[in-house]
Protein backbone atom coordinates (compact mmCIF):
# COMPACT_ATOMS: atom_id res chain seq x y z
CA UNK A 1 0.00 0.00 0.00
CA UNK A 2 1.42 3.38 -1.01
CA UNK A 3 1.93 6.06 1.60
CA UNK A 4 -0.45 9.00 1.59
CA UNK A 5 0.66 12.61 1.41
CA UNK A 6 0.29 14.37 4.80
CA UNK A 7 -0.70 17.60 3.02
CA UNK A 8 -3.35 16.54 0.50
CA UNK A 9 -3.97 12.82 1.12
CA UNK A 10 -3.02 11.69 -2.40
CA UNK A 11 -0.79 8.61 -2.86
CA UNK A 12 2.96 9.33 -2.69
CA UNK A 13 5.69 7.75 -4.81
CA UNK A 14 9.38 7.84 -3.91
CA UNK A 15 8.84 10.32 -1.08
CA UNK A 16 7.07 12.96 -3.16
CA UNK A 17 3.45 13.73 -3.98
CA UNK A 18 2.60 14.09 -7.66
CA UNK A 19 -0.57 15.99 -6.78
CA UNK A 20 0.52 18.87 -4.54
CA UNK A 21 4.31 18.60 -4.90
CA UNK A 22 5.05 17.81 -1.23
CA UNK A 23 8.44 16.13 -0.68
CA UNK A 24 9.45 14.20 2.42
CA UNK A 25 12.73 15.16 3.99
CA UNK A 26 14.95 12.51 5.52
CA UNK A 27 15.50 13.51 9.12
CA UNK A 28 17.44 10.47 10.31
CA UNK A 29 19.88 11.12 13.14
CA UNK A 30 18.15 14.43 13.86
CA UNK A 31 16.68 15.05 17.28
CA UNK A 32 13.50 17.03 17.70
CA UNK A 33 14.16 19.94 20.02
CA UNK A 34 11.35 22.01 21.48
CA UNK A 35 11.91 25.78 21.25
CA UNK A 36 12.50 27.62 24.53
CA UNK A 37 9.39 29.01 26.16
CA UNK A 38 8.41 32.42 24.83
CA UNK A 39 9.90 31.62 21.41
CA UNK A 40 7.49 31.34 18.45
CA UNK A 41 7.11 27.92 16.88
CA UNK A 42 8.28 27.94 13.26
CA UNK A 43 5.81 26.32 10.88
CA UNK A 44 7.35 23.59 8.71
CA UNK A 45 7.79 24.52 5.08
CA UNK A 46 6.38 22.59 2.13
CA UNK A 47 8.04 22.35 -1.28
CA UNK A 48 5.52 22.72 -4.12
CA UNK A 49 6.76 22.63 -7.72
CA UNK A 50 10.34 23.15 -6.53
CA UNK A 51 9.35 26.31 -4.65
CA UNK A 52 9.32 26.54 -0.87
CA UNK A 53 5.93 27.62 0.46
CA UNK A 54 5.68 28.45 4.16
CA UNK A 55 1.88 28.53 4.38
CA UNK A 56 0.33 26.29 1.73
CA UNK A 57 -3.33 26.74 0.82
CA UNK A 58 -3.67 22.97 0.46
CA UNK A 59 -6.10 21.48 2.96
CA UNK A 60 -5.40 17.86 3.95
CA UNK A 61 -8.00 15.45 2.58
CA UNK A 62 -9.57 18.00 0.21
CA UNK A 63 -8.89 18.40 -3.50
CA UNK A 64 -7.24 21.55 -4.84
CA UNK A 65 -9.97 21.65 -7.52
CA UNK A 66 -12.84 24.08 -6.92
CA UNK A 67 -16.42 22.79 -6.73
CA UNK A 68 -17.93 25.90 -8.36
CA UNK A 69 -15.55 25.75 -11.32
CA UNK A 70 -16.37 22.07 -11.83
CA UNK A 71 -20.12 22.80 -11.62
CA UNK A 72 -19.94 25.62 -14.18
CA UNK A 73 -17.82 23.50 -16.51
CA UNK A 74 -20.30 20.66 -16.15
CA UNK A 75 -23.35 22.84 -16.82
CA UNK A 76 -21.91 24.58 -19.89
CA UNK A 77 -19.42 22.04 -21.26
CA UNK A 78 -20.48 18.80 -19.59
CA UNK A 79 -21.43 17.18 -22.87
CA UNK A 80 -17.76 17.18 -23.89
CA UNK A 81 -16.51 16.17 -20.40
CA UNK A 82 -14.70 19.42 -19.56
CA UNK A 83 -15.45 19.03 -15.83
CA UNK A 84 -13.92 15.53 -15.85
CA UNK A 85 -10.75 16.78 -17.54
CA UNK A 86 -10.62 19.59 -14.93
CA UNK A 87 -10.63 17.20 -11.96
CA UNK A 88 -8.08 14.90 -13.60
CA UNK A 89 -10.36 12.07 -14.73
CA UNK A 90 -8.90 11.96 -18.24
CA UNK A 91 -10.23 8.53 -19.21
CA UNK A 92 -13.85 9.29 -18.40
CA UNK A 93 -13.40 12.76 -19.92
CA UNK A 94 -12.50 11.16 -23.24
CA UNK A 95 -15.48 8.82 -22.88
CA UNK A 96 -17.80 11.80 -22.28
CA UNK A 97 -16.24 13.59 -25.25
CA UNK A 98 -16.93 10.65 -27.58
CA UNK A 99 -20.45 9.86 -26.30
CA UNK A 100 -21.87 13.33 -25.68
CA UNK A 101 -21.73 13.08 -21.90
CA UNK A 102 -22.82 9.44 -22.03
CA UNK A 103 -25.80 10.46 -24.13
CA UNK A 104 -26.75 13.23 -21.70
CA UNK A 105 -27.57 10.93 -18.80
CA UNK A 106 -24.09 11.00 -17.24
CA UNK A 107 -23.96 14.75 -17.72
CA UNK A 108 -27.14 15.29 -15.67
CA UNK A 109 -25.98 12.85 -12.98
CA UNK A 110 -22.64 14.69 -12.71
CA UNK A 111 -24.42 18.05 -12.29
CA UNK A 112 -26.37 16.57 -9.38
CA UNK A 113 -23.27 14.94 -7.83
CA UNK A 114 -21.20 18.12 -8.05
CA UNK A 115 -24.01 20.29 -6.62
CA UNK A 116 -24.53 17.82 -3.77
CA UNK A 117 -20.79 17.72 -2.99
CA UNK A 118 -20.38 14.02 -3.78
CA UNK A 119 -18.18 14.40 -6.88
CA UNK A 120 -14.52 13.41 -6.32
CA UNK A 121 -11.28 14.16 -8.14
CA UNK A 122 -8.79 11.69 -9.61
CA UNK A 123 -7.39 10.90 -6.13
CA UNK A 124 -10.89 10.27 -4.71
CA UNK A 125 -10.77 13.52 -2.72
CA UNK A 126 -13.85 15.76 -2.36
CA UNK A 127 -13.76 19.05 -4.27
CA UNK A 128 -12.83 22.26 -2.46
CA UNK A 129 -15.70 24.66 -1.67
Amino acid sequence: MAAKCPVCGAPMENGSCGYCGYKEENTSNAATIAPPSGQPVVQPQVIINNQTVSNPVVVPGVSSKNKMVALLLCIFLGGVGAHRFYVGKIGSGILYLLTGGLFGIGWVIDIILIAAGSFKDQFDLPLRQ
